[in-house]
């Protein structure tokens, strides 16, 4: 096709990881801006701020720049025969691989004539991955020449013929036009109530070679910047746009400032024309530091930040970390000193399980990083980040990983993990060495680096502008560590090794029970989620002790300490913790009392029941599903007391005579059937059905067989699932 102003649309398709999202997408702007040069109508849209204008739904992306949200719906000018001629969707990294291929899809239904394209890191490292999708074409490398070919090509009617288009470098970011901040316009109202800072590339490239890093592949690694003085118009450009008085701003350079003298005049230039910034965030080398630079970024608000990745000289040498190694970790030290003396903040950041670690490398890794974090009697200047190692396609590791693993022994699990979901464990799920496999280095990780993390947090003696900023990132490090995130590792560790077939699924199963690094994980979650819903509750002790990770589904672990209801079955769930709670204790429940659960699942309420009557007491457990009835009497074994019946609860001979019954399912009324088989001064607790909602109630027979009721909480519990649910069956009705 033949267009004479090509109409083409930028999407940025979200961040990666957790947490807030940068404002800025520089990477994207700079096309956007190359696209007009080549004679193209521009607009931009990021789906991370999209959020704060309301639900994001690609059919209602369609407003030309400048726009008001009066104008058609992305249907709507569809069916005019469609707003782009080009759509290009930002691939930066493997973990947005399935999301950018779902949004092609929905691209394609929308714009059926548009050329799809994506570029970014995993294109780079990976076109074929795109050969059998709806995209046309792949760009790797740097994107601004690309496109602006195509834009080019549609204005000719000449489509190419290659879906992966050839590799094309910016040489010199100067011979670009000024970042087209105003393609933001539209996200600039609602900007803070996403994004946690404020982004802009100053300059490309970085030309060493880090074993971990994807720099690599991008092709042209050499280190490329604006000009000193364009790099600080850039900046104040975007102040002026975004007026960042509110904003931390990161530059986010592969690595800034390579050439001494470049660095220097910018900093210089920035201590002269400050921008409004709280405070400048930048990435940068260690070993190209002097004392000076410190003293410059003082006077130009700037923090830097290093990659240390390890605190052990021979593994370094593996990072392939250059220069002289011993140095490098006394440079640390250095600047370090300097930035106390200068109140300078700083981070760096560590790798642990790279290939090639072993439990002697990440014991002498903690020792430095609590030296240098923890020794100082004045207190540190500096967080630390600890990250797990990930295996990046493009990266060196991926390129050589044959050699590593004959000269390391580590077992990468899953290769192609930006495939699957759970891509944040899978990219993880590495065995750095034939002495360290992935279990013991996520448990090594958090007792030798959480200690040196909260020391951190207590002796941060950082004051200046933006504290808050980088006590938030000693917060979220501590977080990472927290037993919750350990339990998802670990549960997502199971549940993939059994997807993947590594075990026999009864040894599996075996495995699972008696996992002790799990247990003991689990019931830590469990206390803080406890301390947190029912610090004081009479049952707190009992929902502590129980492992609830063994009666959930294997995907569920991840979840077992949460204070939710998890699913079984299509009919079936674990009730939250705070609901035991709650009927027990309605229940007057106590040590040495008889109970009869009706609807038992997997057996977890009669687990927790069991705990609380102790071993003079009672359970006795139904489940009308005979598969979950099955499980359960497996999970009792270590319950004595505790008995489980495949059977009906509206079978009530089998329970006739209960003096405390506890239902874990709702019921439109309480049945008379109950009624008549709860003995004279009986407790029976039973969500009940009612117009608005469930009601959990309290019915209490006398010693003489009167009945009372009493309403205690709205709830909401699964259906009778009885056959005889569904006939006719008279019973108490809600109040």
């Amino acid at each position: 096709m033949r267009v004479d102003v090509p109409r083409v649309l930028l999407l940025w398709p979200g961040g990666l990881f957790e947490g807030g999202a940068n404002f800025g997408i520089p990477q994207v702007l700079s096309i956007a801006a190359a696209c007009r040069r080549a004679g193209a109508e521009v607009d931009v849209v990021d789906l991370d701020l999209e959020r704060a204008l309301g639900p994001v739904d690609l059919s209602a992306i369609g407003r030309r720049a400048g726009s008001t949200p009066a104008l058609p719906p992305f249907e709507s000018v569809v069916a005019r025969g469609g707003p782009y001629d080009l759509v290009g969707v930002s691939c930066y990294s493997s973990f947005d691989y399935l999301k950018v291929l779902a949004i092609g899809e929905r691209l394609r239904a929308l714009l059926p004539k548009a050329w799809l394209v994506t570029g970014g890191y995993h294109p780079s490292a990976r076109p074929n991955d795109f050969a059998d999708t709806v995209f046309d074409f792949v760009v790797p490398s740097d994107g601004e020449r690309p496109m602006a070919r195509l834009v080019d090509a549609l204005i000719r009617g000449r489509r190419p013929l290659l879906k992966e288009l050839p590799a094309e470098s910016v040489e010199d970011p100067n011979d670009g036009d000024p970042t087209p901040w105003e393609l933001l316009e539209r996200y600039r109202p609602v900007a803070r109530r996403v994004a946690s800072q404020a982004e802009i590339y100053l300059s490309r490239g970085c030309p060493y070679d880090c074993a971990f890093c994807m720099e690599r592949a991008k092709r042209d690694v050499s280190w490329r910047s604006l000009e000193p003085e364009r790099a600080l118009e850039e900046l104040h450009r975007l102040d002026r746009f975004i007026d960042l008085s509110r904003w931390t701003l990161f530059i986010a350079d592969a690595l800034f400032g390579m050439k001494k003298s470049w660095r220097r005049e910018l900093l210089e230039g920035l201590a002269r024309r400050p921008i409004r910034a709280k405070k400048i965030w930048l990435l940068i080398r260690l070993d190209l530091l002097e004392r000076e630079d410190l003293a410059l970024m003082k006077r130009a608000n700037v923090g830097p930040g290093f990659g240390l990745e390890s605190g052990d000289p021979e593994h370094l040498k593996r990072i392939r970390k250059a220069g002289r190694l011993h140095d490098f970790l006394d440079q640390m030290m250095r600047v370090a000193s300097w930035c106390h003396d200068e109140h300078v903040p700083f981070g760096a950041n560590v790798i642990v399980g790279h290939p090639g670690e072993t439990e002697s490398s990440m014991r002498t890794s903690a020792k430095y990083l609590s030296k240098l974090f923890l020794d100082d009697p004045r207190g540190t200047m500096g967080f630390l980040s600890v990250d797990p190692f990930r295996l990046y396609p493009g990266s060196p590791i991926d390129e050589e990983r044959a050699e590593w693993e004959r000269a390391t022994g580590m077992v990468v699990h899953r290769p192609e993990w930006w495939h699957d979901g759970d891509q944040d464990f899978l990219s993880e799920w590495v065995d750095p060495s034939g002495e360290l496999d992935f279990r013991t280095t996520h448990r090594l990780r958090h007792e030798l680096f959480a200690p040196i993390l909260h020391g951190i947090k207590e002796r941060y003696a950082y004051q200046g502008p933006a504290r808050d900023y980088f006590m938030r990132s000693v917060d979220e490090q501590i977080a990472l560590l927290h037993p919750r995130r350990q339990l998802r590792t670990l549960g997502m560790h199971h549940l993939w090794r059994g997807l993947l077939g590594d075990v026999d699924p009864h040894a599996h199963r075996r495995a699972l029970a008696h996992d002790t690094d799990l247990e003991t994980i689990a019931r830590e979650a469990r206390r803080a989620t406890l301390d947190t819903r029912l610090p004081d509750h009479r049952y707190r002790d009992a929902l502590l002790a129980v492992p609830r990770e063994r009666f959930v589904r294997e995907e569920d672990l991840p979840l077992s300490a949460d204070d939710r209801a998890l699913t079984l079955d299509e009919h079936a769930t674990i009730s939250a913790l705070h609901a035991y709670a709650t009927s027990f204790a309605a229940l007057e429940l106590g040590p040495g009392d008889a109970l009869v659960e009706l609807g038992g699942g997997t057996g977890y309420g009669a687990a927790v029941a069991a705990h609380i009557v102790g071993s003079a007491g009672r359970v006795d457990s139904f489940e009308i599903d005979p598969v979950l009835a099955s499980l359960a009497e497996e999970h009792l074994a270590a319950w004595p007391q505790a008995n489980m019946h495949a059977a009906d609860a509206h079978d009530v001979e089998a329970w006739r005579g209960a003096r405390k019954v506890s239902v874990a399912f709702a019921v439109s009324s309480i049945p008379l059937a109950w009624i008549d088989a709860l003995a004279p001064g009986g407790l029976l607790v039973a969500p009940v059905v009612g117009p608005q909602h469930q009601t959990l109630t309290l019915v209490h027979k006398s010693k003489s067989g009167a009945v009372s009721t009493n309403a205690l909480s709205p709830v909401r519990y699964v259906r009778d699932r009885s056959a005889v649910a569904d006939q006719e069956l008279s019973g108490i009705p809600p109040d």
